[in-house]
């Protein structure tokens, strides 16, 4: 597979320029843009107090302050350094050969497989069909590789902001559960869609060959923060993570901001009132613009394709950075995503676009 490059680069960028970072507007991380939730900053600061002891290597604490949000038992919950950490111990646990992820989607997952001996298959959306799955022709694609025995989908998908039906998911869950095969759903979007669109945690039986994925990271706006957690009902599944975990593996810091997280209620509202205004209202403006074809997306990022050269370092010129999709596997250098941010910058965004198309609306 192509080199991996990853959005929020701003530090390269700016010395680049030889501008401050403050000047850098960043589309190319799907981050909330309402930063660190004000109302954990004393939590936070709190923590270090406790910097020189070793966290519980159990986290029986978070795991219940995870569960009780979600409405499951603690026993259901596992975490991680991050919902990659999570990923890699999902894999060696399953000892899988032979594992399939969409395309395109979030290239973590292939150098994940590539790293640990598993050969990766594709299956490939369709631009005609706006990138999104159609389940049925994955599960015949399923029944002709049987060596095929993990899946692994992403809900909503990254970039193409496509969310899998939770009718969709079942009927694939039933599909692995008959024929042993493990799907592992990741979530990591979920809680930044459109009108709160609901999670398959809620449908998990313990029959499910199901492990789902999240990560605190992008809804908190805590990059830095590692900080991921995986949910499954499966007793034979929750034996062979429990031999996988790593001891230590959430620092005493990330502990205890999983352990407040959910408590920020004003913030968490707030970030649902700023999305269901400004992901619409910044589709609408894209799609006015003429020489781009953005996709339809149910969460803080859009997909684009645009064929005007060199379109992200035009950008870059002004100040302004988006994510170029060329290591995408599916994709090519005439595609680009961006994150939705708030109205003042979204504007600036859409009017730079224009400006550089040399294009008016329609």
């Amino acid at each position: 597979m192509s080199k991996i490059h990853h959005g929020g680069n701003v530090e390269e960028i700016a010395e680049k320029l030889n501008v401050p970072m403050e000047e850098i507007k960043d589309f190319s991380a799907n981050i909330n843009p309402l930063g660190f939730p004000s109302d954990l900053w004393n939590v936070l600061v709190q923590s270090f107090a406790n910097i020189e002891v070793y966290p519980n290597p159990k986290y029986p604490e978070l795991k219940k302050a995870i569960a009780q949000h979600l409405g499951i038992n603690s026993d259901d919950v596992f975490v991680g350094n991050g919902a990659t950490e999570i990923l890699d111990e999902t894999i060696r646990a399953e000892k899988a050969t032979d594992a399939l992820v969409l395309a395109p989607t979030f290239g973590e997952y292939e150098r994940l497989f590539e790293r640990i001996g598993v050969k990766t298959h594709h299956y490939y959306l369709q631009e005609e069909n706006n990138f999104a799955l159609e389940i049925n022709e994955l599960i015949d694609l399923l029944k002709t590789h049987h060596e095929i025995t993990v899946i692994c989908l992403t809900s909503p998908n990254n970039p193409t902001g496509q969310m899998i039906s939770l009718k969709d998911l079942r009927k694939l869950a039933d599909f692995c559960n008959k024929h042993h095969r493990l799907l592992i759903l990741d979530e990591s979007f979920i809680d930044l869609t459109i009108d709160e669109q609901p999670s398959f945690v809620n449908e998990l039986t313990d029959q499910d060959r199901v492990y789902i994925v999240r990560a605190a990271t992008k809804f908190f706006a805590i990059p830095g923060l590692r900080l991921g957690y995986g949910i499954t009902k499966n007793a034979k599944l929750k034996t062979l993570l429990k031999i996988q975990e790593n001891t230590w593996s959430v620092n005493g810091i990330a502990d205890v901001f999983g352990l407040n997280m959910f408590r920020a209620k004003k913030y968490i509202e707030l970030t649902h009132q700023w999305l269901d205004v400004q992901q619409p209202a910044l589709y609408d403006a894209l799609k006015k613009i003429p020489a781009i074809k953005v996709f339809p997306s149910i969460t803080n990022f859009f997909l684009f394709k645009c064929t005007e050269p060199d379109l992200r370092e035009k950008l870059i010129r002004q100040r302004i950075l988006i994510r170029q999709c060329d290591d995408y596997e599916g994709l090519g250098a005439q595609y680009y995503r961006v994150a939705v941010k708030g109205p003042q910058d979204n504007v600036l965004l859409v009017n730079t676009l224009k400006k550089i198309l040399g294009r008016d609306e329609r």
